[in-house]
């Protein structure tokens, strides 16, 4: 048995996340955001992607003439962890929803563990950046963390935890 079908026969057929995509409207900016809570880029795609070309616009539904500017990020030293798929479409090219509630159905946020609250807090409010409350600590599931949450430039709300240990 191949290393390919024995991971499949233990884990299934979907072992593991591979990315989670965050559209932007100001693709700069949004790289700034990412890079400031410990992002970095791991594939950049030089100027404006086709995605089209590739074939990705019906895989994605999308027009075949689909562009945008993209990068793919991870968290420095996560080399095997989730990465971060920031795009900002150029064509097509849509309007920002309205704000969401967080009790709305789909996906709400995106929640990010990090060694020190306070620190992140700290250098995302200097930036300019909104944060809903600043890090509390709070008992859940059995353990005490601190956690805050803050929004992307465009909305998306990312959440930051610090486990501080055992209740």
């Amino acid at each position: 048995m191949t290393a390919v079908e024995t991971a499949r026969a233990e884990r299934g057929d979907v072992p593991s996340f591979f990315h989670i995509n965050v559209n932007c409207s100001d693709f700069d900016r949004s790289m700034a955001f990412y890079r400031l809570i410990g992002f970095e880029v791991v594939n950049a795609f030089a100027g404006d992607a086709s995605f089209g070309e590739v074939g990705l616009g019906p895989v994605l539904r999308l027009p075949d003439d689909c562009k945008g500017r993209a990068a793919l990020m991870m968290l420095k030293g996560d080399e095997r962890g989730m990465r971060l798929d920031l795009l900002e479409w150029t064509s097509p090219r849509l309007p920002a929803p309205p704000p969401r509630s967080m009790a709305q159905p789909g996906v709400g946020r995106i929640c990010l563990r990090t060694f020190d609250a306070e620190a992140v807090y700290r250098r995302l409010s200097a930036a300019g950046h909104l944060c809903y409350t600043e890090p509390t600590r709070v008992v859940l599931g059995g353990s005490v963390i601190n956690v805050f949450c803050a929004e992307d430039p465009d909305g998306v709300v990312i959440e930051f935890m610090e486990f501080l240990g055992a209740a």
